[in-house]
């Protein structure tokens, strides 16, 4: 999904883990093989069987992360939520927050490169939060 805002990142964070009653957290900036620059990139995930929810910031001042996407200015992507209906009601509470321009569903594999920007999502998820946890005193492996 595609928001519009002028909102910094982290009072949009505040906002959308209010609205949707998650949280949202920041960890390292995204880094995307063929784009210069970093990303702001939050993270929240309820564990299995639940959706897993990315905020991450579009502008970098060396160019966007998606540059056919002009007028946007962040991407909320959700794993594993195929409910339309929960899509719906969660476009509509985004749309609520002060501050945000508009929300929009994007339709993803229009997007050139988007394989490459949805494998560097899944990377910095295995790198930043599955691997650490993996590695915590009395964990297996």
């Amino acid at each position: 999904m595609s928001i519009a805002s002028q909102l910094k990142d982290y009072r949009l964070t505040f906002f959308i883990n209010d609205v949707l009653d998650i949280d949202l957290k920041k960890y390292d900036d995204l880094e995307v093989t063929d784009r210069e620059g970093d990303y702001s990139w939050y993270y929240f995930s309820k564990g299995e069987n639940y959706p897993t929810f990315y905020l991450v910031f579009n502008n970098h001042e060396k160019g966007k992360l998606i540059p056919s996407q002009k007028g946007i200015d962040y991407y909320l992507f959700i794993k594993d939520c195929f409910d339309d209906d929960e899509i719906s009601r969660i476009t509509a509470l985004l749309r609520k927050i002060s501050g945000v321009l508009g929300v929009f569903r994007t339709d993803m594999e229009s997007i050139k490169n988007m394989d490459s920007i949805l494998e560097a999502l899944e990377l910095h998820e295995l790198e930043k939060i599955i691997k650490p946890s993996s590695n915590l005193p009395g964990s297996f492996q």
